[in-house]
């Protein structure tokens, strides 16, 4: 099932096309997805955190979560499924186990980014690696990659200068990978400085409204587009409302904020006093 998942995204990639990414996140949804037409799905490390520990995307989650839920979801259906793999759970040789796990658990895309997480001591929460380690964990994981089929993505952050941008798309393009990821809004202008350095698949992850069209991005290179866990989000609204209305026994009109009720329940502030107490002291 996973090859023929993995084959399906290989062709893809080598399309012209631009498809929206589907939030899977559990069986059902990995079948949702596929029934309704979605050419590719992404299982996010933030959603998987959720589901498994409840807490936000603070990267308690351990790789083999990570693994157990991406099996689940990728075992489900046939659809081909990109598996945020984070920064690869450590260094070069962590990768290394991260990618044999993801592939033996089916994921069709892995991504290895360059952010130092977890986050460390008294340091911002946006810290990348440098340019030569990140070129040596994405040989690692290519290293550890037993099927052809299987891509390995290298991601970066657009919070970032362009030229700093370029340099590491360029740098990441050389080592072999199979594409590029940038999380963040990405600009017409920035594609346009990437296509003189990589000529890889792009795929893109924001959660804002872009400013080119599903074909104005085909045309820049970009083939697949994601744009947020709206899935999830909703359907942890849609939970609070039926439980709400169960306990009071009347249909109320439950208009809560989804993003909010998720960061409640996930104790978003009690985890951002315990990181300025134990990670930025005064």
């Amino acid at each position: 099932m996973s090859s023929a998942a993995r084959l399906r995204l290989r062709e893809l990639l080598e399309t012209r096309q631009c498809v929206r990414c589907a939030s899977v996140f559990d069986p059902l949804s990995s079948r949702m997805a596929q029934e309704i037409g979605f050419s590719v799905g992404i299982l996010g490390g933030s959603v998987t955190s959720l589901m498994a520990l409840g807490v936000p995307d603070i990267y308690l989650l351990t790789l083999s979560e990570l693994a157990d839920q991406a099996r689940r979801v990728c075992q489900a259906s046939n659809l081909p499924v990109i598996v945020d793999g984070d920064n690869g759970y450590g260094n070069a040789l962590n990768v290394m186990r991260t990618v044999t796990e993801l592939e033996h658990a089916g994921a069709a895309v892995i991504t290895i980014e360059d952010t130092v997480i977890p986050r460390r001591y008294k340091q911002p929460e946006l810290n990348l690696s440098s340019i030569e380690e990140g070129c040596s964990k994405l040989h690692a994981a290519l290293s550890a990659r037993r099927e052809s089929g299987m891509a390995i993505f290298a991601r970066t952050h657009a919070q970032q200068p362009y030229e700093q941008i370029v340099k590491r798309v360029a740098a990441y393009s050389r080592t072999g990978v199979d594409g590029i990821c940038l999380f963040g809004h990405t600009s017409e202008a920035l594609l346009e400085l990437l296509s003189n350095v990589t000529d890889l698949p792009l795929m893109l992850i924001d959660y804002a409204k872009s400013e080119l069209s599903i074909d104005e991005l085909s045309q820049r290179g970009v083939r697949i587009h994601f744009n947020g866990h709206r899935a999830y989000e909703e359907g942890v609204k849609a939970v609070y409302r039926s439980l709400l209305q169960l306990h009071t026994g009347s249909d109320i009109d439950c208009d809560h904020n989804a993003k909010q009720l998720i960061g409640r329940f996930a104790r978003q502030q009690q985890f951002n006093a315990l990181s300025t107490d134990y990670l930025d002291p005064a």
